[in-house]
């Protein structure tokens, strides 16, 4: 199925999975005689398992799923201005305020962007992709981890 996973990335991986395993666990939560308990149930032994036999693997396993860099999104804002600045190029060509062939109103805008989010919410965007992508992979891990087994039993056989 790939190359073996050293001790120190099974580790690394499982850091990575430890806050949302403490979210999924946290719905688990009940409070005995004044203490806060996670008790034993099937839904417990399921994350657990998830996060300790699958998630490592499969984080592995979908590594493009983590690694992906979203520096170039753009904000509706300013891909709307940009469409904008490139319509106004291509239809208006005998404008005054044309020079060289690209048409640009020097009234329409006082700075070639928009005031926008788009360096403020990226990294948070990212982050939150990330996390989603971790919960994905620890609840639904055995499942996953059960196909993935059999597709690859399947081209062996075949």
């Amino acid at each position: 199925m790939g190359k073996r996973m050293s001790f120190t990335g099974y580790l690394v991986a499982l850091l990575k999975g430890t806050l949302i395993t403490g979210i999924l666990l946290a719905f688990g939560l009940q409070r005995i005689k004044g203490q806060w308990q996670v008790p034993l149930t099937p839904y417990v032994v399921w994350i657990l398992l998830s996060w300790l036999v699958c998630y490592p693997v499969l984080r592995r396993q979908f590594a493009n799923l983590f690694i992906k860099n979203d520096e170039e999104m753009t904000s509706y804002k300013t891909r709307s201005l940009a469409m904008h600045q490139q319509d106004m190029q291509n239809s208006h060509r005998d404008r005054r305020w044309t020079t060289n062939g690209v048409t640009v109103n020097p009234w329409a805008f006082t700075t070639d962007t928009t005031q926008s989010t788009d360096e403020i919410f990226n990294p948070l965007y990212v982050y939150c992709e990330r996390l989603w992508a971790t919960l994905l992979l620890i609840l639904f891990g055995p499942i996953i981890s059960l196909f993935l087994v059999a597709r690859w039993v399947w081209r062996k056989v075949a």
